[in-house]
């Protein structure tokens, strides 16, 4: 979010800057803050780039007339108008608002209050769709073995090809099934552990340092890269508020967000789940998956809140076994599901595909065409791209793409850019090559 501010002196304006000097860091981060003074001679050569106006108290009475004139020129400007504490009243307040002042503060107003309005100007900025906020899908599964994982770094591939710029978070801290088969392992994981250990603070350019990119539109976020620290991230109520501040900054920095939680319930998952824009459970259609989904249910729909943002994937076990209709209506009597959480199509069976694992790609290039249709379909429905995007050209067969042109390829040493050249918005990556 762009700032101008606005008054009549050097001076004045540095004492207007003053005020979100004293907001915590995070709070800037969290908000993109990107401050710029001017003087209100040269301001409308600048008003065009600012999102808000702040019109300092030096300004006077003539605060207002510099107020509609930014107006007159950028009608979607917000305003923001500090008084001397002796014109705070109704009078300024009236001459402001005529003008399309937004909210005036007197000199004596705490930041916070200051804050708490430009935190509103955000919200409304996501709401309009002005400002950057990631979607984050967190995926889980009510017992092992369903391919969780390769739902995850399939539609993954699926954001890259069409272009969201994307984080894929690793959180299976145990056997980091994920990292192992898009064969990511650097010392970025370091970074993870210091912040759970507070050596290092959680941070804007922390994070883009604990960050393993592997294509121009993705990145990875590995576990910590120890076992002690990996425990207090998901099991420590601690781990609670850092996985939050890794999803707020995270919606700063990426379109789509997606978790692949290893369906591990703890505080932390519980925070993502809270979290999540869509909660994907992947299913399987076997008795033993529908019994553990009936289960998991149970505790899942109190954590997350209710069913609306839950949505059920069905990976066949063999495609020959419980359909999604027939699943729905096992569940339905006792969880009261409705249709919505049921509206994704099943994942084809495709045995080829499912030998992802190192090849440099995922399910969806390694796949026949109707699998990347079904993909595809499904991260359109769960908001991942655009339903009017067109679907890039891909062979008819996963077996007759190329075999070094994949987008995980330059991770195997294939083909691609360098690492270097994937980190435009990293700044002094912390060693290492981001690969085995």
């Amino acid at each position: 979010m762009k700032l101008l501010i606005v008054d009549s002196t050097t001076e004045a304006q540095a004492f207007c800057a003053k005020r979100i000097e004293a907001f915590n860091q995070s709070d800037m981060e969290m908000l993109d803050l990107k401050v710029k003074l001017v003087s209100e001679r040269d301001f409308m050569d600048r008003v065009n780039e600012a999102d808000v106006l702040v019109l300092g108290s030096g300004l006077g009475e003539r605060g207002t007339a510099l107020a509609r004139q930014a107006m007159s020129t950028v009608p979607w400007l917000h305003i923001v108008m500090f008084v001397t504490d002796e014109a705070y009243g109704g009078g300024a307040f009236r001459a402001a608002h005529s003008a399309g002042v937004r909210k005036v503060f007197p000199d004596s107003a705490s930041p916070l209050d200051f804050l708490q309005e430009l935190v509103a100007i955000h919200a409304e900025f996501r709401r309009e769709g002005r400002t950057r906020e990631g979607r984050v899908v967190a995926i889980t599964h009510a017992k092992g073995g369903v391919g969780a994982t390769s739902i995850a770094a399939a539609l993954t591939e699926v954001c890259s090809v069409y272009h969201r710029r994307t984080m894929l978070w690793d959180l299976d801290v145990e056997t980091r099934d994920l990292s192992r088969s898009l064969t990511v392992n650097g010392v970025e994981a370091k970074v993870v552990s210091a912040w759970v250990n507070g050596s290092r603070e959680i941070s804007r350019e922390s994070l883009k340092d604990a960050l393993i990119p592997i294509s121009s539109d993705v990145s990875v976020l590995m576990p910590p890269d120890r076992m002690a620290e990996s425990m207090d991230l998901v099991c420590h109520t601690d781990g609670m508020t850092l996985v939050q501040r890794i999803l707020e900054l995270s919606r700063v920095l990426f379109d789509v967000i997606i978790v692949d939680t290893a369906g591990r319930m703890g505080p932390a998952t519980g925070t993502i789940l809270r979290s999540a824009d869509v909660v994907l459970i992947v299913i399987d259609d076997t008795i033993l998956g529908l019994t553990a989904v009936d289960l998991y249910l149970t505790f899942v729909k109190t954590l997350v809140g209710g069913t609306d943002r839950i949505v059920f994937l069905v990976n066949p076990y063999s495609g020959a076994l419980l359909g999604v209709p027939q699943i729905a209506a096992e569940l339905e009597p006792a969880h009261n599901l409705g249709e919505l959480p049921w509206r994704l199509p099943p994942v084809p069976n495709d045995p080829k595909a499912a030998l992802w694992p190192g090849s440099g790609r995922t399910l969806y290039s390694m796949g026949q065409k109707s699998t990347r249709v079904v993909l595809e379909r499904i991260a359109r429905e769960i908001g991942l791209i655009d339903t009017g995007t067109k679907a890039p050209q891909l062979p008819s067969n996963g077996a007759e793409g190329p075999s070094s042109g994949g987008w995980l390829g330059k991770l195997l040493g294939r083909s691609g850019p360098s690492r270097q050249e994937l980190s435009g918005t990293r700044k002094d990556v912390t060693g290492g090559e981001g690969k085995s």
